[in-house]
């Protein structure tokens, strides 16, 4: 459950800015219930930074295949590596970020119509995930949608 947990947090990174204020919220399909969460992403040269600020403040930090995670309960570490999915999922959400489209295309199979492009996951990412979904406007990323094959669902939207 925590692995599944920290997926969902790092599925926020597909932002394009270098930093972003958005507003996720995620449907929970065990619990039929939705949770929603607020705060601002950072693209570093090597690193991403997702700061969540409500509703209560959390910190995650990816840096060299590893997850910091600093709240309310201290501040711990976990190898990306001993969670293949994980490390793919942030390999994916740099190469979003950085558009490094032949990255994508070793994940995903891409249809773009207009501001929406549609990713379907090959390989080990359809594993996990069902479709990815990006909108744009003015190339500018508005909002992402990410279908997980368990029926979670998360939506994004970008607030500035």
């Amino acid at each position: 459950m925590k692995a599944f947990a920290l997926y969902l947090l790092c599925s926020l990174a597909l932002f394009g800015a270098t930093a972003s204020n958005f507003k996720e919220t995620r449907y929970l399909f065990a619990l039929d219930k939705n949770v929603t969460l607020e705060g601002f992403i950072t693209f570093g040269e090597q690193n991403i930074i997702i700061e969540y600020v409500k509703p209560e403040s959390k910190v995650l930090t990816y840096f060299e295949e590893k997850l910091t995670i600093q709240d309310q309960n201290g501040y711990r570490a976990v190898d990306a590596q001993s969670m293949p999915s994980l490390n793919y999922f942030f390999m994916i959400i740099k190469a979003v970020h950085d558009e490094n489209s032949v990255l994508l295309d070793s994940f995903f199979d891409t249809t773009t119509k207009g501001d929406e492009t549609l990713l379907i996951p090959k390989g080990v990412a359809a594993e996990v995930l069902e479709e990815v979904r990006i909108v744009r406007q003015a190339k500018k990323l508005k909002s992402l949608q990410v279908k997980i094959k368990n029926g979670d669902r998360i939506t994004i939207e970008i607030l500035d």
